[in-house]
């Protein structure tokens, strides 16, 4: 789950946060919970997703740039730029497809729609990726 955070925000202390987060509801639920596991994934990408929309507001406003981690490969940093690119649901099915080995039911539900639609969320977004690390 912090592996999967991680990958959606781009910050493993930001991640640890979301994954801490997400096992307390997990856990204040437990007894009334059909499957705990499908229940936290969820909570940790809707955790990531508010992280998310939040920081692009705080963007918006402050007009600041991301920091850059200079341990990490400049393979990643690129990947993570291409990814920061992408609209919300897009990152969300890629991280979560190619991240987490979800099949495309499993995105479905966590993301409230069709797997038809997260099949179509992967092409976009893998045709933007394509464009953006050329």
């Amino acid at each position: 789950m912090l592996r999967l955070a991680t990958l959606l925000v781009g910050s493993a202390e930001v991640g640890e946060e979301i994954v801490q987060d997400a096992f307390a509801s997990v856990v204040e639920r437990w007894g009334s919970l059909d499957n705990p596991g499908g229940y936290l994934r969820t909570c940790v990408v809707n955790g990531s997703r508010m992280v998310l929309r939040r920081r692009d507001v705080e963007q918006r406003v402050a007009q600041e740039r991301p920091l850059m981690a200079v341990e990490q490969p400049m393979a990643l940093l690129e990947l993570r730029d291409a990814l920061g690119r992408l609209g919300e649901r897009q990152r969300v099915v890629v991280v979560l497809r190619y991240f987490a080995d979800l099949p495309d039911v499993e995105i479905a539900e966590v993301l409230g729609c069709r797997p038809s639609t997260v099949r179509s969320l992967v092409r976009r977004a893998l045709r933007v990726l394509r464009k953006e690390l050329e």
